[in-house]
């Protein structure tokens, strides 16, 4: 099993989504959200490879294909990511409906660079 790095806008992504589902229903979905992506994250330490390189030609200049993986009963959330030879970076944890064209705008990606944990 790798460990997994987040990059900080992943931990954003996961903070302010998990923010917006406690406003909309309730500290019980808040923590459902966080639960489901956390769920994702073991699923891909432990199998890397299981998730889709559809989108891996959208930033080609990284080190490995980005893949992303859906979150399990929030429909439309993506959790993008980079296997690296030490560890699984977490790049973002994106809802599909936002657009592609947005998803790295404004984003320095770094897949190298992130902490093990974003704190929940």
């Amino acid at each position: 099993m790798k460990p997994a790095h987040w990059s900080p806008a992943a931990i954003r992504d996961l903070d302010q989504t998990a923010s917006w589902y406690g406003d909309q229903g309730g500290e019980a979905l808040e923590i459902g959200f966080i639960d489901a992506v956390e769920s994702v994250v073991k699923l891909i330490q432990i199998h890397p490879g299981a998730g889709s390189a559809l989108h891996a030609g959208l930033l080609p200049s990284l080190p490995a294909p980005l893949r992303f993986h859906p979150v399990r009963r929030f429909d439309g959330y993506l959790v993008y990511y980079v296997e690296l030879p030490a560890h699984v970076s977490i790049v973002r944890i994106w809802n599909a409906s936002r657009g592609m064209e947005a998803l790295f705008e404004d984003e320095e990606l770094n897949p190298d660079i992130g902490s093990s944990h974003p704190g929940y």
